[in-house]
């Protein structure tokens, strides 16, 4: 369990096929008592309609932006102390701002985030407060601190509802800043709405209903373990089902998809060669937290090279322009990329070989000296 603000909880991200209706309700009011880190084993539900964006940044900023109106809104169930401090004049804003630091003593960053925020909250826009620029990472965790405690739970999950026809770019982006949340922001994230069709690496349950403290957004599995870390877990009674989380086949990180006859003929081809070996399918690519990840068809990691496999759908403008995109992005991070059409795999493999052969070698012997 949690025993201070200083120890939030390890958190994962899941698919809710069937959300529950009654989920972002559950916690409609502030207690009347103390807003303790550990007074129940529940989590404070915060419900948001993901935008959608096309950057990873941006959707980060997006959710923290309507997670910082709710916690200014909320104030001062987050910091009870303070209730008695009823306007901004005199030593008001100090008095708030050194309660809100003995909230995370010995956090000195997350200590003048929340006392700024509990100062800009006692304002309640009547006074203009300097800004000070806050790492993102310390105003999710701050934020998300301030939420659940307003409730009396011991964290806060965000409810984000996935608005309907998203492009696979712009699905990947909300995914991956929901894991950005989840792994920097110490908050949980449970993905509901429209299904999610190209990213296949979000576990799913069956429902929703109050986590408890054995939930699915509790502490990861021990490194190296093959469990899946929603096995089995208990949310208050229930077990939650983990189900397959797209529809039909999907890229699986480390081999060819499975739908794809031209990823099975190269595999097969170069799995017969020596020079091939240190090869992965279908890896992510995302050097920084905050910018979009890049999917790429093939790559050995120790060489930096990357094969890219084009169908028809890269032959238009706009599909020339995405993937010129993509290849000055990895070349810049050191990478060189090479791609051959889904055509030329299947109808003339020596000359795809042989090519790929001396531009492994190239890139080998560069990496090696």
């Amino acid at each position: 369990m949690v025993r201070s603000w200083n120890e939030p909880p390890a958190r994962r991200v899941v698919w809710i096929r069937r959300a529950d209706p009654t989920a972002a309700t559950k916690v409609t009011s502030a207690p009347s008592s103390s807003a303790d880190f550990t007074t129940t084993t529940a989590s404070a539900m915060f419900p948001h309609t993901m935008g959608g964006g096309p950057a990873v940044r941006e959707t980060v900023a997006e959710v923290l932006d309507a997670l910082e109106k709710a916690v200014t809104g909320l104030y001062p169930a987050w910091l009870p102390e303070a209730a008695d401090i009823t306007g901004p004049g005199g030593l008001a804003l100090p008095a708030v701002r050194e309660l809100a630091r003995r909230k995370v003593r010995g956090r000195r960053d997350l200590a003048a985030f929340l006392g700024d925020l509990a100062a800009r909250s006692l304002a309640g826009g009547s006074l203009r407060l300097p800004h000070r620029p806050v790492p993102p990472e310390t105003r999710a965790e701050g934020l998300a601190m301030a939420f659940a405690a307003s409730f009396g739970r011991p964290h806060t999950v965000v409810l984000a509802t996935i608005p309907e026809g998203l492009s696979p770019a712009r699905e990947e982006a909300l995914v991956a800043a929901a894991e950005w949340l989840t792994h920097r922001g110490h908050l949980g994230v449970c993905l509901t709405g429209a299904a999610l069709t190209t990213v296949d690496r979000v576990p799913v349950l069956s429902s929703l209903q109050e986590y408890g403290p054995a939930s699915p957004l509790g502490p990861s599995p021990a490194a190296g373990s093959s469990a899946s870390p929603l096995a089995g877990s208990s949310m208050n009674g229930s077990t939650a089902v983990v189900e397959s989380s797209v529809a039909g086949s999907s890229a699986v990180a480390g081999r060819p998809h499975p739908g794809s006859s031209v990823e099975a003929a190269l595999e097969r081809a170069l799995s017969a060669h020596t020079w091939a070996a240190g090869r992965a399918w279908n890896q992510t690519y995302q050097p920084h937290p905050l910018v979009n990840p890049i999917k790429v068809d093939l790559i050995w990691q120790a060489e930096r090279c990357v094969v890219e496999l084009d169908g028809r759908e890269h032959r238009s403008a706009e599909g020339l322009a995405k993937d010129h995109l993509r290849d000055e992005r990895l070349i810049e991070d050191g990478y060189a990329v090479i791609r051959f059409t889904n055509e030329r795999v299947l109808t003339d493999m020596p000359s795809v070989l042989r090519e790929l052969k001396r531009f492994l070698h190239t890139h080998r012997a560069t990496h090696e000296g």
